[in-house]
């Protein structure tokens, strides 16, 4: 490798017979413009004050030589050369003389005076973008303006220099000075030899660009170091990329990750668990982008539906997860529609699983059910289920059984106390679930005569204004403030509207006449309005039993006709409640936030969790390490940083932090159950699996 100071006109772009590549592991361009107005002042002022700028680092290596043209590929600083690129075209194309475009033509082209290169269309332009940016350049470098992009970057920021130009020029600076600015851009040149290793260098370099997001360390990583890594690009990469939005990728990643690792990565760790993943697993290039490349088709369906694979209702199911924005069943359902593709299930299976988590979601979302263990149930939920295969001949009975007889906050709610969540809670401030179950009971049965429920809105029948009008509260009667207050948000007080803003705080007679004459498409919501002469505390919990009675309709949880058991022999689960209950018992599991953990010790169970603990927040236990803190009563600290403070010489994983484990039973459950309230994590989101020791396993 050779390190030694370069200017990015001098060595890069002015020397003839080169063509510098951006591989196909390089993302798009997309500098902003912010990054360009920056660039472009730097440069002008450069020129002003006669001093050089630095700019960052440019990597490169050697790629071939071939009809006396030298070919390189620039491994980090593509942003930057690209960006000066389109500076020297609008440059060129606004020179005030012959004698400055020739100069600039000099810089941008391979100029072959005398015929003896063969220079062609390709080896012309010194700059070779990956390939969607390719075309565009070369379509705006033969100045084919009606043909390129104008939405891509390449044009963007091309038409942005010559704005700032311009503007430039207006002040009396010339192109030609400009370009004695551009002179003075300092870089570090980075050459790689042939024993470099590219991908570690490239990692190292901390580049002045554009941040690397996860996707875009990954694509480098599995293309980088691949031969043929240009088939590789065109036959699984670009075609992930055009299933997945680009803004969705680091997610599409982590789920990916999360779905192969046990435990969960962070974005901060994703990258090198991915490494780990790709090295462990001994996945080659292809092998790792083919998998890659089947995840990505199934989440597809997850963000988007698929109507020509999938039917309605699937679609459908999957809508409304995603707008409910219960994506963390993506996790559970990577597996599920595995098994869909690979016929274990069949499409009616399939709609009823999809069924089932949604009507369990709506359940969770109505009942005030904290989400935080939904990642870690749905993490470990189909290995739990289905470790015994025998369970996939009842697929649907298997998954309810196992949900029906959890123990956790993960429980299903049944019909009663959903019912009941639905008639007293607040519904409003939920809005994406309200307006979602009011728009399911409004188009309930009219299949291709829905209503389009994306312009209108909630509308609040008992208005929530707080200086409610004398009309409003005799109406509702002597305790109207307090009724006001607990029943105005609830499922019988709201319905749906074109109209909020007419409606407001009308009497209660002039809102039904503009409900009856304004919104006849919407007719369900309306049915048991309409048919009162007066709206108070009963009409409103008399519409909200039937309303809620509806919603038990479309989102039932149907009972398992075959009902699975998951009991094992002598084993029971137990909360931290009373930690009594763990002597002369032998420990099989815990479950934390809905992640099953097998251990097989108390001990062991402790130094698991607090790993777990420390991912989730390594400050609170650093905390305690500090402070040497006590847990439970006796010698010895819970946590520390010195060996001589504890009572064992156990370290929590990848830290330097020592933990006491040597202890009974109880006391290793009381640590623990002190641990979940540093962490402000309820008591029930933890149990754990255990048998008295006389029984065999």
């Amino acid at each position: 490798m050779e390190i030694e100071p370069g200017r990015i006109i001098n060595d890069f772009i002015e020397p003839n017979k080169k063509q510098y590549t951006i591989p196909v592991y390089q993302r798009n361009y997309e500098w902003s413009s912010e990054q360009c107005i920056k660039l472009f002042q730097d440069i002008v002022q450069a020129y002003k004050r006669d001093k050089t700028h630095f700019c960052g680092s440019v990597v490169y290596a050697y790629l071939k030589e071939e009809h006396n043209i030298v070919y390189y590929v620039l491994i980090d600083g593509q942003q930057r050369i690209t960006t000066v690129y389109l500076l020297l075209k609008a440059m060129r194309d606004l020179a005030e003389t012959a004698g400055t475009k020739e100069l600039i033509d000099e810089a941008l082209y391979n100029v072959d005076k005398f015929d003896t290169y063969d220079v062609t269309q390709q080896s012309k332009l010194k700059l070779k973008p990956v390939e969607s940016d390719n075309n565009q350049l070369y379509l705006l470098m033969e100045e084919k303006y009606d043909k390129v992009d104008k939405s891509t970057g390449i044009w963007i920021n091309y038409e942005l220099f010559t704005k700032l130009i311009k503007e430039e020029q207006a002040k009396g600076l010339t192109v030609k000075e400009i370009y004695k600015g551009l002179e003075k851009l300092l870089c570090a040149k980075i050459k790689l030899g042939a024993d470099d290793n590219a991908q570690e260098i490239f990692e190292r370099i901390n580049s002045t660009g554009v941040p690397l997001n996860l996707s875009d360390k990954i694509r480098n990583f599995v293309l980088m170091t691949d031969v043929n890594q240009e088939k590789l690009y065109k036959d699984y990469w670009l075609e992930i990329e055009n299933l997945i939005d680009k803004k969705q990728m680091p997610n599409f990643f982590q789920d990916y990750l999360n779905l192969k690792i046990d435990g969960f990565a962070k974005e901060s760790t994703a990258y090198e668990y991915f490494k780990k993943v790709f090295r462990d697993n001994n996945y080659t290039n292809e092998s790792m982008l083919q998998e890659l490349f089947h995840y990505a088709k199934i989440y597809h369906v997850f963000l988007y539906g698929d109507k020509n694979k999938y039917n309605e209702y699937t679609n459908k199911a999957l809508d409304g997860l995603r707008n409910l924005k219960q994506t963390t069943v993506y996790l559970f359902l990577f597996s599920v529609f595995d098994d869909f593709e690979n016929k274990v299930i069949t499409e009616e299976e399939l709609d009823k699983v999809l069924s089932f988590l949604l009507s369990y979601s709506i359940r969770r979302l109505i009942c005030d059910v904290a989400s935080n263990s939904l990642r870690g149930l749905y993490k470990t939920l189909y290995t739990r289920i289905f470790s015994n295969a025998a369970n996939k001949e009842n697929y649907y009975d298997s998954i309810v059984s196992f949900m029906l007889q959890l123990s956790t906050n993960d429980a299903i709610r049944n019909d009663t106390i959903f019912k009941q969540a639905l008639i007293d809670n607040n519904l409003y401030r939920k809005n994406a679930l309200c307006k979602y179950l009011l728009s399911s009971i409004e188009n309930q049965g009219k299949e291709s005569l829905e209503i389009e429920t994306g312009n209108l809105t909630i509308e609040h029948i008992l208005p929530q204004n707080k200086n409610l009008s004398e009309e409003w509260q005799k109406m509702l009667g002597s305790n109207w403030e307090f009724d006001k207050e607990k029943y105005q948000h609830t499922l019988g007080n709201l319905t749906l509207t074109g109209y909020n803003s007419e409606l407001g705080d009308r009497p209660f007679t002039e809102k039904l006449e503009l409900l009856d004459s304004k919104n006849t498409k919407v007719v369900v919501l309306y049915k048991d309005v309409n048919d009162c002469k007066e709206w108070n505390i009963n009409t409103i919990l008399n519409r909200a039993n039937i309303l809620a009675d509806m919603i038990l309709q479309l989102f039932p949880i149907e009972n398992p006709k075959n009902k699975i058991s998951f009991d094992s022999p002598g084993y029971k689960e137990y909360s931290c409640d009373n930690p009594d209950n763990a002597e002369y018992k032998r420990p099989d599991y815990y479950i934390l936030q809905g992640e099953k953990v097998n251990c097989n010790s108390f001990a062991s169970m402790l130094i698991s969790l607090s790993k777990r603990l420390y991912d989730l927040d390594s400050t609170i236990i650093e905390t305690l390490a500090k402070e040497n803190v006590h847990l439970v009563e006796g010698k010895y600290a819970s946590f520390s940083y010195d060996r001589n403070q504890v009572n064992e010489d156990t370290q929590i994983e990848g830290t330097e932090i020592y933990i006491s484990h040597n202890y009974n039973s109880p006391k290793l459950i009381k640590i623990i159950s002190q641990l979940l309230d540093y962490y402000e994590i309820e008591q029930s989101d933890f149990v754990y699996s255990a048998c008295s020791t006389d029984i065999k396993k």
